[in-house]
């Protein structure tokens, strides 16, 4: 019976609709009665992961910024989001996009409370289980930190809350903590809850989703690295910024061994949690160009440690928003809005591993491919043949073959063997000239998240948004290039072929040559920098990646530039030119300011000892 119970609750996880989860956790008259019962209990515990609080990112990409805002991408709706990616973002105007209660900084802390409350009475839920209630313990302890640690790296120093006070009580003194403070308190939770019940394993029939020693150790690792990186770690540009009692809130001196604890805290996971890179499944030998692909499209749509070694945690959630927005409006999409800049699709390697030509380039002979190749068809623009797998992977392009096509779909654009073809081109029916609505405003948009078995017949397509795809939470991969960054600051070129190893393992995963010779640690910085913004595109980390290392601003700030795009007022077909010209796509500034979110004018004004954000 109790597995059926568990089941229903689990089903409420990640969900908010219910009528219980919409209850205000204020409402303490309440307490008695739900820690009596050890039903009402695992629903308050289920809360802490609901989309009452825990925001699926990027399924969710259209009203928070950690996608439109970054060089990844090239078209911002008409919201509040726009303020952060045209560089008006204000303590009056970021709230998120208009109706959506995406204010991180009263979200987040509504789920500490709600933590809090939870920790604080959980003792008394004799219905439970003594074993249960101490695993259930060390994950809402776990939980509680990775909720300030994602306050962390939007605000930077952050109040720290352990109580489960009301915002009116905690508004008249609660100050932000220093940095470093802040980093060492989320550590010691982490740690404490992984040395004191957090769960090893998962039974994935029932607790999908939730997350293990391995995933809050990762998460750990996560945020060791971004302490140590250029923003926080020997910046000036703070050395001013102190509380109303003098605390300096971020220490201008550089740390070297920062870096050392973050290698330490990678290797940690890679080592000890039986994590491995999701490998292709080749039928006999050397995977096939196709099956490399089809194993990168997988990597961040499939569940389960047989299926997917690499999801070290992930957040099960519907994908139609993200596959309405994402997908041509060919195949029952929102046009592509999803648009990619030309700057992002150039930085995908070319098919051997090196960089692309620079992007003016490919404009000044407008060629076009005359037979098919790996990932393309013939008449396709020169620019996107004999690219690396994760290019055809994560992206549509004009005219890319796709497998969305259902058989004997009348409009379904196929071709002779029930493929389609993506036609962003003005006259296309998915380009500008023949949709209303939504447009596409780049020529690209992304493929990433997509599951392979997304289809184009209407009743399949919803079907398919149905789905619970896994949002990657966090994956080896990432952790495989937070150890090599971490390895190069530390260490430099003594330890290159350690870096080397785990870097190339990326790319052998992705189809492409392993890098080879020597390399100076600026070199090595450089190419695992870009290796990253590549590998884990479109998984919301390009946001905090720039950020962390200090270089989205200045003249040649990676977010501080016009994104450009295709022309899409032209296009009669695959091949005209006019098509194919570089056009002014999305206006995108970033100051200095901008690097840490502000705090609405508001809560300073209610609590004078919460200090603003720097240079608002």
């Amino acid at each position: 019976m109790k597995k059926y119970i568990h089941i229903v609750l689990m089903l409420l996880v990640f969900s908010s609709c219910s009528d219980y989860l919409e209850q205000d956790a204020g409402e303490l008259n309440t307490i008695d009665k739900i820690f009596a019962s050890e039903v009402e209990t695992k629903k308050w515990y289920s809360r802490m992961y609901s989309d009452d609080f825990m925001v699926q990112e990027m399924h969710y990409s259209g009203q928070i910024p950690y996608f439109w805002c970054t060089d990844e991408a090239a078209y911002v709706m008409e919201s509040n989001i726009r303020n952060i990616s045209e560089g008006l973002m204000s303590p009056d105007n970021y709230y998120g996009y208009t109706g959506y209660n995406l204010y991180f900084f009263v979200r987040y802390y509504q789920a500490i409370r709600h933590i809090n409350i939870f920790l604080e009475n959980l003792d008394r839920c004799v219905e439970m289980g003594e074993l249960e209630r101490r695993t259930k313990y060390a994950e809402a302890i776990f939980m509680r930190a990775y909720y300030h640690y994602l306050l962390l790296r939007l605000y930077g120093p952050i109040p720290i809350e352990e109580s489960s006070r009301t915002a009116d009580e905690i508004a008249a003194s609660q100050a932000r903590k220093p940095f470093a403070e802040c980093v060492r308190w989320i550590s010691e939770q982490i740690d404490w809850a992984c040395e004191n019940g957090m769960p090893k394993e998962r039974n994935e029939s029932i607790e999908l989703g939730l997350p293990t020693i391995g995933a809050a150790r990762a998460i750990q690792s996560r945020m060791h690295l971004m302490a140590a990186s250029p923003l926080y770690n020997g910046n000036s540009v703070y050395s001013n910024w102190k509380n109303n009692d003098g605390t300096v809130l971020i220490s201008a001196e550089y740390d070297k061994e920062l870096w050392k604890v973050a290698a330490d805290a990678a290797k940690d996971v890679i080592d000890n949690y039986g994590y491995s890179l999701k490998e292709p499944n080749a039928e006999s030998g050397e995977p096939t160009f196709d099956e490399v692909v089809e194993n990168i499209r997988t990597i961040t749509t499939t569940w389960g440690k047989d299926q997917n070694p690499e999801l070290i945690w992930g957040h099960p959630n519907s994908i139609q928003w993200y596959a309405r927005c994402a997908v041509p409006a060919r195949w029952y999409g929102w046009n592509g809005r999803y648009s990619l800049p030309l700057g992002m699709i150039n930085d995908f390697f070319m098919a051997d591993g090196s960089k692309a030509r620079p992007l003016d380039e490919w404009f000044e002979n407008k060629e076009f491919s005359t037979e098919a190749a790996n990932g393309t068809i013939a008449n396709t623009f020169h620019m996107f043949v004999n690219r690396e797998p994760r290019f055809y992977a994560n992206i549509h392009f004009p005219n890319q073959r796709v497998s969305y096509a259902y058989p004997n779909e009348e409009d379904s654009y196929q071709d002779e063997d029930g493929y389609g073809i993506v036609d962003f081109w003005y006259k296309g029916v998915s380009g500008n000239g023949s949709t209303p609505g939504d447009k596409n405003t780049t020529g690209f948009s992304v493929r990433k998240n997509i599951p392979l078995n997304y289809c184009s017949n209407k009743e399949k397509a919803k079907d398919t948004w149905n789905l619970n795809v896994p949002f990657p939470i966090i994956r080896l991969g990432e952790v495989y290039l937070n150890y090599a960054e971490a390895l190069n600051e530390y260490y430099g070129e003594s330890h290159h072929n350690e870096v080397l190893k785990y870097l190339n393992a990326i790319r052998k995963r992705a189809g492409i040559a392993p890098y080879e010779g020597s390399y100076s640690q600026e070199e090595m910085r450089e190419m695992i920098r870009h290796e990253r913004k590549i590998e884990l595109c479109y998984e919301c980390q390009r946001f905090f990646d720039v950020r962390r290392w200090f270089i989205a601003h200045g003249p040649n700030g990676a977010f501080n530039h016009n994104e450009y795009g295709l022309d899409m007022s032209k296009g009669e077909n695959a091949t005209d030119k006019e098509f194919f010209s570089m056009t002014e796509a999305a206006i995108k500034r970033f100051d200095i300011k901008h690097y840490l979110m502000p705090i609405k004018a508001s809560e300073c004004e209610l609590n004078p000892e919460l200090v603003q954000a720097p240079f608002y």
